[in-house]
């Protein structure tokens, strides 16, 4: 595959024009094959200095390299379709008698590509006092502009750093579920203990008043872990929640459900009754547990309820996860 260059191309606006243009309006790059004879022929007696690669880099450029054409505050991309041209001054734009034609790459609001939407590295390369500049080190970034420009939409640099994000999140969750499944990475009391009390401190921060009922309570199967409640705001009674806690690996089976089911709970107290599974495993009979009206938290579900409310838990409850409170860089 041949290798695609990105350039920098100070160029007058031929958007109309489907071209880009490039001034020594007194030499016609159209008439030579290589840069060697146009060097050596086109300018023949004329002192080109440190433009001598500036030159060779327009010259050079091929069918399909990108040409980035720097405007006020924003840029236009162009795809380098078709051969070189040269028109005189007195058509009425100088500094762009050397011509080539290119395509502007369109999207749904223009041209335009707001110079806020690049990386500050590159909105800096665009400010260097050259007229032709290689852009080929931020070759990735282009061409993500590219892309997005053929779906008809623009891409920003935060579009960039909201999807590291949303990587880094999913990277993260998955990373906290692997850990309380396999106890490593983790500090929490043993037993399940641990996590009864994590469930207990994010409740109790959204105002429910909680305790954790002692073993064996109950008689047979029922039994709950952790019981959160809170006055609702319409009425005298209470919102209740009875939450059956599995700190498992692999599958939970039914005895949760079975066991937070039959808890005994006089409904005349209470105003809305949840009965809950949270199991830091999978759980794959939702019919049953829908069968008992329970709601199950499983894995994933229960990780993300974590993540939702990571801001309700204390430094040390973080720290006992193995979560950092320090900045990252994305």
């Amino acid at each position: 595959m041949t290798q695609k260059n990105f350039m920098m191309v100070r160029s007058p606006n031929l958007l109309k024009n489907n071209q880009i243009g490039y001034g020594w309006g007194g030499v016609d790059f159209s008439q030579f094959d290589n840069t060697s004879d146009l060097i050596k022929q086109g300018f023949k007696g004329v002192d080109v200095g440190r433009q001598t690669n500036q030159i060779k880099r327009y010259f050079n450029l091929k069918q399909g390299d990108y040409v980035i054409v720097p405007f006020s505050g924003a840029i236009a991309i162009a795809e380098v379709v078709g051969g070189k041209s040269h028109y005189p001054i007195t058509e009425g734009i100088q500094y762009g008698e050397n011509r080539i034609s290119v395509r502007y790459l369109k999207h749904k609001d223009g041209y335009f590509i707001p110079r806020s939407n690049l990386s500050t590295a590159l909105q800096n390369r665009l400010k260097i006092r050259m007229t032709v500049c290689d852009l080929n080190e931020f070759s990735d970034e282009l061409y993500k502009h590219i892309e997005s420009i053929k779906n008809d939409k623009l891409y920003t640099w935060n579009t960039e750093q909201e999807l590291k994000l949303q990587q880094n999140t999913e990277k993260f969750k998955a990373e906290l579920l692997s850990r309380l499944r396999s106890n490593k990475g983790i500090n929490l009391q043993s037993g399940g203990i641990g996590l009864e009390h994590l469930i207990k401190e994010i409740l109790e921060a959204k105002n429910y008043t909680t305790h954790i009922p002692a073993k064996n309570e109950r008689s047979g199967i029922q039994d709950v872990d952790v019981i959160a409640t809170r006055f609702s705001e319409f009425s005298e009674k209470k919102e209740g929640i009875f939450i059956q806690v599995k700190h498992h690996a692999g599958t939970t089976d039914n005895h949760g459900i079975k066991q937070v089911a039959e808890y005994e709970i006089n409904e005349d107290d209470y105003s809305q009754i949840d009965k809950v599974l949270i199991t830091t495993a999978d759980f794959k009979n939702n019919d049953f547990a829908d069968l008992h009206n329970v709601t199950v938290l499983a894995g994933a579900d229960f990780v993300n309820w974590i993540y939702e409310n990571l801001n309700l838990l204390s430094n040390d409850s973080l720290l006992s996860l193995g979560i950092s409170s320090l900045p990252t860089l994305l």
